[in-house]
């Protein structure tokens, strides 16, 4: 299952609100997490500076400022720097071209804001973290395997040895 030593989860937000929301939402299901707020794509790239577990970012990021980015343009920035980025859309954007773009460049989820947004966002936390989980799980795994190799080799190459003497 999930690692529970360190989650890393960023989201850009620019509704207050809605940032809170997520926030609580977060706090509630994983205490541990350690989760980065942002009002901005911008923001949020001059501050990421590792790769995340996982980043919820809104479509339209222009409330404060019209000429933000909008969540496309950061995810495409955001992956060019973190190719396995997994990121889920959470946005009041309900046109299935919007949702299908976001996917076109990435995005691991696209996800409506209504009354059934954070139900939908506890199954994709799972899925995302879950995956996330079993790949750092597996690598774990070949490292053990490719040392286990390498012990079995010594000690048949040491058998062979003291054969031979």
């Amino acid at each position: 299952m999930l690692n529970p030593s360190r989650i890393r989860i960023s989201v850009i937000e620019d509704e207050l609100q809605m940032s809170e929301m997520l926030k609580d939402f977060i706090r509630q299901k994983y205490p541990i997490a350690e989760i980065n707020m942002y009002s901005s794509g911008e923001e949020a790239l001059d501050k990421i500076y590792e790769p995340q577990d996982l980043v919820i970012v809104d479509y339209h990021l222009d409330s404060d400022n019209t000429d933000a980015m909008d969540g496309v343009a950061f995810l495409k920035k955001l992956k060019a720097r973190y190719a396995n980025a997994q990121v889920i859309f959470l946005s009041g954007q309900e046109k299935a071209e919007v949702a299908a773009n976001t996917m076109k460049y990435g995005a691991y989820d696209y996800i409506v804001k209504n009354d059934n947004a954070f139900n939908r966002l506890e199954i994709v936390f799972k899925n995302v973290l879950g995956e996330s989980s079993l790949k750092k799980n597996l690598g774990t795994q070949k490292v053990f395997n490719y040392l286990l190799v390498a012990l079995i080799a010594a000690l048949l190459v040491g058998i062979g040895i003291m054969k031979w003497l």
